[in-house]
């Protein structure tokens, strides 16, 4: 990390649960520009390569193509396809990524995804999907499903083109076209902060990010996510080159911010408005109107932070919880 981060303090990040298949996620004390940075290419890995499991074919026993009818079955083949499509999957670190599961379906009823016999290693994440509804009792279906895990869209004609080369062509193969889409979206925000009195500054960055699935975590995302952009980021690292390191600095060397108390007086009153435990809008509102320390605070009244730009009842509450916790108060009248 850049030697910035000695004058802003190491980088946190924070998680808040607001469901279990959504989490937000927030770093704090970033470099300027460094927001939007990690924040794109974080959003755009994990959009573009969750790592799931999902159906790309099946063989239907007596089924020649997917305009098929089976007698005995409300779903035509089109349909049954596009129920197989919605199911997701997880697999073990052990688990080959392609695997054939034979499934076979007899009597009367709606049959949904928890009928399903998995092979142990592979996880069904949404069993409540419908497939399909057997209305005649004589009627048995025997079939093939292929299972992947993958990441990223599938198409078609890739389909085709790699059971061709692979496998051959298979006219009982029935294709599915498919994401192995786990997330439902991922969405970010950058705020500028002002560091301290100089107007120097720093990002806070916020990401949310929804699962389509309560087994699959955010959190797991997000961690295969960073995997990835470390990963790609050590490419750039050649050992034949030389760098100069000297405005580099360790994780484990970054200051740390401090807990505020009660203590020395004098200390207290020169303290920035920065140090103090504030949100960032009632911070920079403060600063904005050259309230810089807590001294300059102090001799405010609270009328006259009100008539200030940016300063309501709300942030009049917040000043003076932050101001209590370190023995102060501000003035009423």
């Amino acid at each position: 990390m850049l030697d910035i981060q000695n004058f802003i303090w190491a980088p946190k990040i924070m998680a808040s649960e607001i469901d279990p298949s959504t989490t937000r996620f927030e770093m704090k004390n970033l470099p300027r520009g460094f927001g939007h940075t990690l924040g794109n290419a974080m959003r755009r890995i994990i959009l573009a390569y969750n790592l799931g499991g999902a159906i790309t074919g099946l063989k239907i026993k007596g089924v020649p193509h997917e305009y098929f009818v089976i007698d005995g079955v409300k779903e035509n083949v089109v349909n049954m396809l596009l129920n197989f499509k919605k199911l997701r999957f997880v697999f073990s670190e052990k688990m080959e990524p392609l695997q054939w599961v034979s499934q076979r379906f007899k009597g009367i009823g709606t049959y949904t995804a928890a009928k399903l016999k998995l092979p142990s290693g592979i996880e069904l994440l949404n069993p409540e999907e419908f497939l399909f509804e057997i209305t005649d009792a004589a009627v048995e279906i025997n079939m093939e499903i292929r299972i992947e895990k993958g990441y990223g869209y599938y198409s078609l004609e890739y389909l085709r083109a790699r059971s061709k080369k692979e496998e051959g062509a298979d006219v009982n193969l029935l294709l599915i076209d498919n994401d192995f889409k786990l997330v439902d979206y991922v969405k970010y925000e950058v705020e500028e902060v002002i560091e301290d009195f100089t107007g120097s500054t720093k990002d806070s960055l916020t990401m949310e990010i929804k699962t389509g699935f309560t087994k699959i975590t955010p959190k797991e995302m997000l961690m295969f996510a960073g995997e990835v952009l470390a990963s790609y980021a050590k490419l750039f690292i050649f050992d034949d080159l030389y760098i100069d390191r000297s405005v580099f600095v360790e994780y484990e060397d970054l200051p740390e911010e401090k807990a505020l108390g009660a203590g020395d007086d004098a200390a207290i009153k020169t303290m920035p408005i920065d140090a103090l435990p504030l949100s960032e809008r009632t911070r920079n509102a403060l600063i904005k109107n050259q309230i810089l320390y807590v001294e300059d605070l102090e001799k405010k009244k609270k009328a006259e932070l009100l008539l200030m730009k940016g300063v309501g009842k709300k942030a009049i509450d917040e000043i003076n919880i932050a101001l209590g916790n370190i023995g102060k108060m501000l003035i009423i009248s």
